[in-house]
């Protein structure tokens, strides 16, 4: 029986990054889906952008990749933990 491959999950840490998401979403979701079509990582695998207190739109960006994006999921935090939190 082959092994299956392992799911990946990237966490990306978030604050006040709405001029910079949508373009990091791209180049990660790029290389995740190379990583499946090779058949390295899961086709479960996802991006999981953590919104760590935004006080600008960073959490809307977030929800509308949720929606465009089948790699992309994310979480809210109630106020700002810090990255190594995030």
């Amino acid at each position: 029986m082959p092994e299956q491959a392992k799911t990946l999950t990237i966490i990306v840490p978030c604050f006040n990054e709405q001029e910079v998401i949508f373009e990091t979403a791209k180049e990660l979701s790029a290389i995740v889906n190379t990583m499946i079509k090779k058949q390295q990582v899961s086709d479960q695998s996802r991006i999981l952008f953590v919104d760590d207190g935004s006080k600008d739109t960073t959490w809307d960006c977030i929800q509308q990749l949720s929606t465009s994006n089948p790699l992309a999921t994310g979480i809210k935090f109630s106020r700002n933990f810090g990255h190594q939190n995030a």
